[in-house]
């Protein structure tokens, strides 16, 4: 695949990670000189073009002048920032064929499909490969030195094992595919997983491995053995984490729920959820906090979610950093999509459960749309007062203005939308 690499200058502070922090914003402050006339101006364009080995889904990562990136070939590459020129490449292994089990999603091979993450204080790049292992499909997550290339001791780590919350569910590592962009909180790095073409069995996982190679977290969406459903996709964006020991994710169809639920007792099985996970003392990871739209489970009059594959889990969510946001009443929000086409605004200290407004409402603090599906993530600007951007499939960018109404309550506005549509 051929790379191209506009002069942005870009450089990030803490953790290189997926859309530029753990609230995965798509907010990049150091990079606040890139102003419209910065782009139309002469001097900013194309720096290079070098050909790579594989299809590209993770997003590149610059550090320490260099430019990273993850192929479903399994290849890693380091290039130099300026140049373009490949300083280190390193093979993982043959990539596991995607014909192993007849899904055309992603195709002919899977290898490293999720976003990488970078640790900036030792300059180890962590990242999750499929390969192959005795034959099986098999996940692995390593540790690569960002200068040289060299895995680190006490990687690469084998994911397995069976969930920790249902001792009984064991990871299949042939129809699991590791999907988000990974985190890097407190010296553990977690990462989730879906399926493919959501053939069984498959369920919606976390594994947390600390630095060491150790194995601390194994958590799953479905506490059911040998049910499907509830997979950690969100269109490859990365699992949020907004402060310490605090993990926000959404999940896709399967185990929708038809019970009335309050946010602080999540179910078992949470398909059709964004949920929330805290890590405890012994690295484990306990469901905290969950919010289900009202038709999760709905009916065909109801556009049910699950009837209709419209997965809430299709987009990442996007937190909206204090102080830019929030109120006394409401201080800690974010914004969540899905397939459905709505634009929810939550408070991140009670996402809202299931039907606690009645049957056929939401405990949100807004519901907006319906707009086009989304297969991405809401994008956040603190500036100017604040602002959501939000893209649809087939549809234009929308921005939304971010306001507090009479009652003290946060309110999103949309105030614009781009004259072209995206594919």
């Amino acid at each position: 695949m051929s790379l191209l690499l506009l002069s942005t200058g870009l450089a990030l502070a803490g953790n290189v990670t997926n859309s530029g922090d753990d609230g995965r914003t798509g907010w990049y402050p150091d990079a606040g000189y890139i102003t419209p006339a910065i782009v139309s101006s002469v001097g900013f364009g194309q720096r290079w073009n070098t050909t790579l080995n594989g299809q590209i889904y993770g997003q590149p990562l610059v550090a320490i002048g260099r430019v990273y990136y993850v192929t479903q070939t399994n290849w890693v590459y380091s290039l130099d920032a300026d140049s373009g020129a490949i300083l280190w490449s390193k093979n993982l292994g043959a990539p596991w064929n995607s014909a192993d089990v007849g899904c055309p999603n992603i195709a002919p091979t899977v290898g490293i499909t999720v976003t990488p993450v970078i640790d900036d204080d030792t300059n180890v790049m962590y990242l999750v490969n499929k390969t192959y292992d005795a034959g099986i499909g098999t996940s692995f997550m390593h540790a690569l030195d960002l200068i040289s290339g060299a895995e680190k001791p006490g990687f690469p780590v084998k994911i397995q094992g069976n969930a920790q919350n249902s001792p009984s569910q064991p990871y299949d590592s042939v129809h699991q595919h590791a999907r988000p962009g990974l985190l890097l909180m407190n010296g553990v790095v977690y990462a989730a997983f879906g399926a493919h073409c959501d053939f069984g069995p498959w369920q919606g996982w976390i594994f947390g491995i600390n630095t060491s190679g150790e194995i601390k977290a194994r958590w799953t969406t479905r506490g059911a053995v040998g049910q499907n459903g509830g997979a950690i996709w969100m269109s490859g964006n990365g699992l949020v984490s907004d402060g310490p020991g605090r993990i926000i994710f959404a999940t896709g169809n399967g185990g929708g729920q038809t019970t009335a639920t309050p946010g602080n007792t999540p179910p078992t099985n949470c398909g059709e959820c964004v949920e929330r996970v805290d890590v405890q003392p012994d690295g484990t990871l306990v469901a905290k906090d969950f919010f289900s739209p009202w038709n999760a489970a709905g009916n065909f009059t109801q556009n049910g979610l699950d009837l209709f594959d419209l997965d809430l889990g299709a987009s990442g969510g996007a937190v909206m950093p204090q102080p830019y946001f929030g109120t006394t009443t409401y201080p800690r929000l974010m914004v969540q999509a899905g397939k459905e086409g709505y634009l929810y605004l939550l408070s991140r200290d009670d996402l809202g459960g299931l039907k606690q407004a009645g049957p056929t409402t939401d405990k949100v603090i807004q519901r907006l749309g319906k707009f086009a599906g989304v297969w991405s993530r809401p994008g956040v600007w603190p500036g100017d007062g604040g602002y959501v951007y939000l893209s649809g499939s087939g549809a234009q960018l929308r921005a939304f203005k971010y306001s507090v109404d009479g009652s003290n309550k946060p309110v999103l506005t949309q105030t614009g939308s781009s004259l072209a549509t995206f594919g």
